[in-house]
């Protein structure tokens, strides 16, 4: 392996280890003995495999290749996800595979949990963490790495100043991602701010500032009030700053143009956005109250609040949800694929890209009348290059493809056909509870160790860009090809 790959893998283990020093320090506050030891060895461990690693990449290159890129992205959630699911494994609380979902899940901000009901607060608070990290980790991905590899497939077209394509250097992954982590880290603060006014705690709004503005959602405690109409709103601004384009916000600060933001506030992208919200939220809280469920007020609150979590895929749902008709569930279902705006921590299709393939189809019908007639393609004024129509149209293919394949894999377990879609949908779209909208807990926990696997497999798939993996596969075959046996 690359040294540089091994290089990037020791130091991004030395920063889960550091992060775990947070909830080692709260549980020597708190007087809990037991997981001081159990995240004291975390550390151990996770230190150690982190020194080896850049021990063994002494004086590694300068840059990555694209194929080397490729390897990073995929080795990196593997690394993370078995040295965060330590605390979860050394503490008694679930088994090995599991504490691999469970890390993996937190890492992806996909916000699935194998454990409903965890009392120690440290290790609470390590679940946020794993979900905060990974929200910072994706967005650095997409500042560096990504654009490198795949072209982000209409991520560059979004920004004001595009995104580099060049090989990634390692001074270039520094700076990027000190400065998104200063950006993440603020946003983060103004989340806690904003949970604390609505009333909650200092622990309680930390955490949920955490899996907000990450969109990992997975937290669950007795403060969690969704008919207190300020922690709602609360929630909800967050998952608006989470669903618009985030690295606009970077570069803004980057550069000291603050009138960048403007691109977020005015571009049709982000009125989509709102509007999704909006009109789904209100035919849902209207539902809601035909159907007899709460009051009027009530009703509109669950349903835009609802629709306002699934729209940016964090997905933490009142547990009245899973009693919802099943029309219910398909809007939260169809709004959680399409997901936030390109360049957002919230997972999904992506809106633009939505917006593209409508107007594409547009122009075809057009063109299907008028054949000689001469057509671009305009969004917010600027034309869209037709290199990036055509790679939005094959992501497309690709991620219908990978829905189906999934789908099939997952049934072979013994599901049914709307249990496969909901756990596929739930790993692919990075929101974890639509997968128990049709699936008990206990069947989620039986499914088989490779089931178990493969979702893991398309939560990783479900942050990155598909066409990341096939370069993987692709490059892999190549090297066996020209290998001397």
């Amino acid at each position: 392996m690359d040294k540089l790959i091994l290089f990037l893998l020791g130091r991004a283990l030395l920063l889960c280890s550091g992060c775990m020093a947070v909830p080692f320090a709260y549980s020597i506050y708190l007087h809990h003995n037991f997981m001081t030891g159990v995240f004291g060895q975390s550390i151990f461990v996770t230190l150690l495999l982190a020194v080896f690693l850049i021990k063994k990449s002494t004086n590694p290159p300068e840059s990555l290749s694209v194929y080397g890129g490729t390897i990073f992205l995929c080795a990196i959630w593997v690394a993370v996800a078995l040295c965060g699911g330590l605390p979860y494994y050394l503490s008694n609380s679930l088994g090995a595979v599991d504490s691999f979902v469970e890390s993996m899940s937190g890492f992806t901000t996909t916000g699935y949990t194998n454990i409903l009901y965890l009392k120690d607060p440290a290790l609470i608070l390590w679940r946020s963490m794993t979900q905060w990290i990974g929200g910072g980790m994706i967005l650095m991905f997409i500042a560096t790495v990504l654009p490198a590899i795949t072209g982000m497939f209409g991520t560059s077209f979004a920004m004001p100043v595009a995104l580099k394509t060049g090989i990634v250097t390692i001074n270039r992954l520094k700076k990027n991602t000190r400065r998104l982590f200063v950006l993440y880290g603020i946003l983060s603060l103004i989340g806690v701010f904003f949970f604390s006014i609505a009333g909650l705690g200092t622990y309680d709004a930390i955490n949920f500032a955490m899996v907000t503005i990450s969109t990992g959602g997975c937290y669950f405690s007795d403060a969690y009030l969704y008919n207190n109409i300020w922690f709602a709103s609360a929630a909800i601004v967050g998952l608006i700053a989470a669903g618009g384009n985030v690295i606009i916000y970077w570069q803004a600060i980057k550069r000291r143009q603050y009138s960048m933001l403007k691109k977020t506030i005015h571009n049709s992208e982000f009125h989509i956005f709102l509007l999704i919200i909006l009109v789904i939220g209100l035919i849902c809280g209207l539902h809601l109250y035909h159907n007899n469920y709460y009051s009027l007020s009530d009703s509109l609150l669950y349903g835009f609040f609802s629709v306002a979590l699934y729209a940016g895929t964090t997905g933490a749902p009142p547990s009245e949800v899973l009693t919802w008709t099943d029309f219910d569930k398909m809007l939260l279902i169809v709004v959680a694929s399409i997901g936030g705006c390109i360049g957002s921590l919230a997972g999904g299709f992506k809106i633009l890209r939505l917006m593209i393939l409508f107007k594409s189809c547009a122009n075809e019908m057009t063109r299907t009348i008028h054949p000689d007639i001469i057509m671009t393609m305009k969004i917010d004024g600027d034309v869209v290059p037709s290199k990036v129509i055509n790679r939005i149209l094959g992501f497309f293919f690709m991620v219908i493809v990978t829905i189906a394949f999934s789908i099939l894999v997952i049934s072979a377990a013994g599901l049914d056909m709307q249990q496969s879609m909901d756990i596929v949908l739930a790993c692919i779209t990075s929101t974890g509870p639509i997968m128990l909208f049709h699936t008990s807990h206990s069947e989620l926990l039986a499914l088989p160790v490779i089931v178990k696997l493969f979702c893991c497999f398309l939560m990783v798939l479900g942050k990155l860009d598909i066409f990341a993996f096939l370069i993987l596969i692709f490059g892999s075959r190549q090297q066996l090809l020209h290998k001397h046996w």
